[in-house]
């Protein structure tokens, strides 16, 4: 089967799930930062969806307001203008309903893996034999299996990524916010983890919104990249990524692999050049 005939199914199977209430629905993101003496428009006007079960992401820009976007998502910052939804209902404002991963695995170096992992249950007061017993599953699962009882500092790189992902992972709410989380990583370690976050993903098929520089690894991890322009951010390009699921590496020496990559760096050098040209104005 070809790449375009295994697309069009995918597309079908796309359409029947986009049927239920997304699982997220941001509308007419506005937002500016102000003090006495200026403003910074950050975000103009930004709309994007998740599926339940689909793996999207943000590309733009150094600068461009992209974890800004996040905190609003997250009810950490309120937006001058649009909403969010989740599942259908109104969370603008509102905290605790994504599951975060940031740049830097952020464990808490005085618990071990597996008590770093179970944090969010922990603090809903849900760990018990069970919860555990799922923990230790997917510490295995992820290749941590017998570092249950290790501390951070004694894990690699890659390896607390993956302990941060994987609390992430087990948290309770649908939809999850990786904000460049192997950005920090070697090349040679970033690549192991993209495989090994393809292949997690597709056994759990988690609502993921994925914030990255990296045009490869958006087209090898995405369903949809949403291409956002300099700041003010506002989205640029909507792309619905062709390449059939599962997804495998020697995808990426395809030709139309190639070309869609060529196009949205494209897209992004010239955003980044405009930006260079036209440093941000303080009114």
């Amino acid at each position: 089967m070809s790449i375009s005939e295994e697309a069009r199914i995918a597309a079908h199977s796309h359409a029947a799930q986009s049927e239920l209430p997304p699982a997220l629905e941001a509308s007419g993101i506005s937002k500016a930062f102000r003090t006495k003496r200026s403003s910074l428009q950050v975000l103009e006007n930004v709309s994007l969806t998740v599926q339940k079960g689909e793996f999207v992401s943000i590309v733009g820009p150094s600068g461009s307001g992209k974890s800004t976007l996040f905190h609003i998502i997250g009810g950490l910052v309120k937006p001058d203008t649009g909403t969010v939804h989740m599942n259908g209902k109104e969370v603008t404002g509102q905290q605790g309903h994504i599951s975060y991963m940031p740049q830097q695995p952020a464990l808490f170096p005085w618990r071990t893996i597996e008590d770093n992992v179970l944090l969010s249950q922990e603090v809903q007061g849900t760990v018990d034999k069970e919860t555990r017993e799922n923990a230790r599953y997917w510490l295995d699962k992820v290749g941590l299996g017998g570092f249950e009882k290790a501390h951070p500092h004694t894990l690699s790189g890659g390896m607390q990524q993956r302990a941060a992902f994987l609390r992430a992972l087990l948290s309770p709410q649908e939809l999850m916010c990786l904000d460049e989380p192997f950005s920090a990583l070697d090349a040679l370690t970033r690549s192991d983890m993209q495989r090994w976050l393809l292949d997690i993903w597709e056994e759990s098929r988690r609502s993921v919104l994925f914030i990255t520089h990296n045009i490869e690894e958006a087209l090898l991890l995405s369903s949809r990249i949403y291409v956002f322009s300099g700041r003010p951010a506002s989205v640029l390009q909507t792309v619905d990524v062709p390449f059939p699921r599962p997804r495998r590496e020697e995808i990426i020496e395809h030709p139309d692999f190639i070309k869609l990559r060529r196009e949205l760096s494209g897209w992004m050098r010239e955003e980044q050049r405009k930006m260079q040209g036209h440093p941000p104005t303080i009114n």
